[in-house]
């Protein structure tokens, strides 16, 4: 498969700062499509720009989507994640 089949989707991105590093971060691995749904800030904007660094182009041609389901139409197969709780207290463990 090659890495021009792939798409990632963020599903009401809040922050412009995220938008940004995540197509620098598609760059970074040779990806280029990156579908956004529902985005809370104006799209596209200087924050954005400014934190994709040298990936202006994935945001370029970002698609953007008023609901999932237009996002889905032509994908075969979906693998999903999400954000963890962040007020979750984790025990850490010091090794001597």
């Amino acid at each position: 498969m090659s890495s021009s089949n792939i798409s990632f989707i963020l599903h009401k991105p809040q922050l412009s700062e995220n938008i940004g590093a995540c197509a620098r971060a598609l760059k970074n691995f040779n990806f280029s499509k990156l579908l956004i749904i529902k985005p809370k800030p104006d799209f596209p904007n200087d924050k954005i720009l400014a934190t994709s660094v040298g990936a202006k182009d994935i945001i370029k041609k970002s698609k953007v989507f008023s609901d999932i389901e237009q996002s889905l139409s032509k994908i075969d197969i979906l693998i999903a994640t999400s954000a963890r709780f962040r007020n979750k207290k984790y025990k850490t463990y010091l090794f001597e």
